[in-house]
């Protein structure tokens, strides 16, 4: 937190000492808002200190007080200063390519794999500078969810609405490549690459994802994939559907981080297996390959009204007790 017009903040000593000096001069206690008088606080003085009436009166000072600072602090300029980069030049595009097929809701360590795949892929879009992420989900079919966009917050919503079974129960690992390689074939923008993300667990579709990868290295497109899991297992799992159904049944978890690899291979891109915020760097680092312009500049928002309105607040029950209780209290 800054403050815009911080000279302000030296009225607080100031005022206080004002104040004080003022009561005292008049011979008023050095207390604020009209004390009780001296004698009828000796009067009603007990062995254990001051009866109710005397904590009454405290109170009331001590709200005077809180509300004084809180108005000068408004008066100070206090804000919140947050730091920006604005891309100036365009990045590269790229798909993350996820699997939602029902392997991936297989669990492991509390959490399924699709958990941890939309993890990573957040992580890989949130550090990817200037460049436009597209979004392409796939089991037996794939779709093109989020084209390259430099929208991060559309980018996210989408990735974390999908859902295991929405485009059916197998695994169409080419099918999804070919849909990835159909919309970055004829990009002009910087260099292009695929980040596959799945548990390799392929077992549907006509074009397979050797062939699929093959057809990428030829359009001078990497392939990066990533692979989620661990042993190939059988589970039974509750999975709710995109139309809100719930279906249990028993799933093979299959898991393939070969065939991952050579796809990887195929177009000397990375290959990782179940990674680190640190490992995921590489595929990170590989994706900005352009010169990155970019501007720096501060956002500011006002603080004042979130210290001037309780402030006033304060001060009005400071004179509420003043006015009301102590009229009564007082003989």
């Amino acid at each position: 937190m800054m403050f815009g017009n911080p000279v302000m903040l030296l009225l607080i000593p100031v005022l206080m000492v004002a104040v004080w000096f003022s009561y005292k001069r008049k011979n008023r206690g050095a207390v604020v808002l009209s004390a009780p008088d001296k004698q009828y606080i000796e009067k009603n003085k007990t062995r254990s200190g001051f009866n109710k009436d005397r904590i009454l009166f405290d109170l009331t000072n001590c709200l005077f007080w809180i509300s004084l600072v809180l108005i000068v602090f408004s008066f100070s300029g206090p804000e919140i200063v947050t730091k920006e980069t604005r891309y100036l030049s365009p990045g590269n595009e790229y798909f993350i390519v996820l699997d939602v097929s029902p392997s991936m809701a297989v669990p492991e360590n509390g959490r399924t794999r699709l958990d941890k795949a939309k993890e990573i892929a957040e992580h890989i879009v949130m550090s990817s500078g200037n460049d436009y992420p597209g979004l392409i989900l796939f089991g037996s079919n794939s779709v093109a969810s989020v084209l390259p966009t430099p929208d991060r917050n559309t980018f996210l919503h989408r990735l974390r609405a999908a859902n295991i079974m929405d485009l059916g129960d197998a695994t169409a690992i080419g099918t999804a490549i070919g849909t990835a390689l159909y919309f970055l074939k004829d990009s002009r923008q910087g260099e292009r690459s695929i980040i596959l993300i799945s548990d390799g667990g392929e077992n549907y579709g006509e074009l397979s994802p050797l062939d699929a990868s093959l057809m990428a290295a030829q359009l001078g497109i990497r392939i990066n994939c990533i692979a989620v899991g661990s042993v190939t297992s059988d589970k039974i799992i509750t999975i709710e559907t995109v139309f809100r159904d719930r279906v249990t049944g028993r799933v093979s978890g299959g898991y393939d981080p070969e065939l991952l690899r050579e796809i990887a291979g195929n177009t000397r891109g990375y290959f990782l297996e179940n990674p680190t915020k640190e490992t995921i760097g590489r595929i990170t680092t590989s994706l900005r390959t352009g010169i990155e312009e970019t501007e720096i500049f501060f956002l500011k928002r006002s603080l004042s009204g979130y210290f001037f309105i309780p402030g006033v607040l304060i001060l009005l029950i400071a004179m509420f007790l003043k006015i009301v209780v102590f009229k009564e209290l007082m003989p």
